[in-house]
């Protein structure tokens, strides 16, 4: 049996997790985070950068797409809603911040590697939209708010690798800000 499972549980199954007792939004986040801490070891030993998965959650059927960065991301927006999650949520939140700090621990190449990745991919799509905004500037005002998000996945990630092992992918980073990072309105 895989370590996570033993963290969830030896009678685990995804399909048939606990009830909430959380608001449904938070349920939603709590059951995604779930299903993305589940799922964290296969990903990491996985090739994919993007993991799609699927759960069920009192607000219907969501599909999100996993990286480390959007597991994060579930994990920090759980935690700062801590108090409105009931006592049993409470419990199964602790459980997944184990397993994300377990899978770092055990999987430390995978890890980096997956965060670095994530990074590439959303700087290259930042400096794309960047880049097109004098083949169409009124489309680029539009979507600038938008598009900000992967500029933030991608500092995200620097932040989740840490100055060392992300020391060439910040001045990629503050590159793309100095030259080409200029909000609508100053364009």
């Amino acid at each position: 049996m895989s370590w996570i499972k033993k963290l969830f549980g030896v009678d685990h199954d995804v399909n048939q997790l606990p009830p909430t007792d959380s608001p449904p939004e938070l349920a939603a986040k709590l059951l995604e985070a779930e299903r993305m801490a589940d799922q964290l070891e296969d990903y990491l030993l996985s090739d994919r950068l993007f993991w799609q998965i699927s759960v069920e959650t009192p607000l219907g059927t969501r599909q999100p797409k996993m990286t480390l960065g959007s597991l994060y991301e579930r994990i920090q927006y759980l935690e700062a809603h801590r108090d409105e999650l009931g006592p049993n949520d409470g419990s199964r939140l602790q459980k997944i911040r184990r397993a994300w700090d377990e899978a770092q621990a055990r999987f430390p190449e995978q890890w980096r590697e997956k965060l670095r990745r994530e990074f590439k991919s959303y700087m290259h799509n930042w400096k794309y939209f960047l880049e097109q905004r004098s083949a169409n500037s009124e489309r680029w005002t539009q979507d600038y708010k938008f598009e900000l998000r992967n500029r933030e996945r991608a500092r995200l990630a620097l932040q989740l690798l840490g100055p060392e092992a992300a020391a060439d992918l910040m001045q990629e980073y503050e590159i793309i800000e100095k030259k080409l990072d200029v909000p609508p309105d100053a364009a």
